[in-house]
């Protein structure tokens, strides 16, 4: 796991993210809808997992970095003495007897799996361990959402609790023809004295085509598919849109 390390997943932690409020309303209700076992794969540092776990909701969830999950277990172990149900563990590696009547993945990490066939095999993997009448909430960034201009640098600044900064210094560009946004990202710690820690990182993400998921989720076996272009679910019609938002039963 090359990305979301120490310094990036304290940034992350920082960074506000779009439409924040919307979005955990709307996951809040899902979850609460769901009725049974929730799983969140890419649960991150627990932004929408630990909120659920606080409301007593049975959900479960993993990711990959080591770092997001200690951040994850730090922010729980100041509201509970029992240890979070989340673990360490790709989508392409997950296996469980278990069914989920819900599992949903959050604000375009789905993009992290930049192969398209990969992707195909971890929605089948998804599909797999939903029960019947389960649903799958996944979102996606479009290639709408490539900023613009691109390929400058731009930085990023968050002032933590005990008044040190940390910044971000990224440099992106876009291939169309693979469909992958590329960012080099260095990462700085400052103190009073300046620059402390610096850590680098090559993000990649898959940016999908206005249809493309659509197509995937069909053909691992969705033949229930809503999308919404938002979070108060208006139906996807612009094909500008920059995220999308599919709810999909089994």
């Amino acid at each position: 796991m090359k990305t979301y390390q120490k310094l990036c997943t304290e940034f992350y932690d920082l960074e506000p993210h779009r439409d924040g409020a919307a979005s955990m309303i709307f996951y809040i209700d899902q979850a609460r809808q769901a009725n049974g076992l929730i799983l969140e794969p890419m649960c991150g540092t627990g932004r929408f997992l630990i909120p659920m776990l606080q409301e007593g909701l049975a959900i479960e969830g993993f990711d990959a970095s080591p770092y997001m999950l200690d951040a994850l277990k730090q922010k729980w172990a100041r509201l509970s003495s029992t240890p979070p149900p989340v673990w360490q563990q790709l989508v392409q590696d997950f296996s469980s007897s278990k069914k989920y009547t819900l599992i949903f993945v959050p604000y375009g990490s789905w993009g992290l799996i930049t192969d398209v066939e990969a992707s195909k095999q971890c929605l089948q993997n998804m599909y797999e361990h939903l029960a019947v009448g389960g649903k799958l909430i996944i979102e996606t960034e479009t290639i709408a959402s490539v900023p613009q201009p691109c390929e400058i640098w731009r930085r990023g600044v968050h002032r933590r609790a005990d008044g040190s900064k940390i910044a971000v210094n990224t440099f992106a560009t876009y291939e169309p023809a693979t469909q992958l946004f590329k960012s080099i990202c260095r990462y700085e710690s400052i103190g009073d004295i300046g620059i402390e820690e610096v850590e680098t990182e090559d993000f990649w993400m898959y940016l999908y085509r206005f249809h493309e998921m659509d197509e995937l989720l069909r053909e691992v076996g969705f033949t229930d598919i809503k999308k919404y272009q938002d979070y108060a679910l208006t139906p996807a019609t612009d094909e500008n849109a920059h995220i999308l938002v599919y709810e999909c039963t089994r």
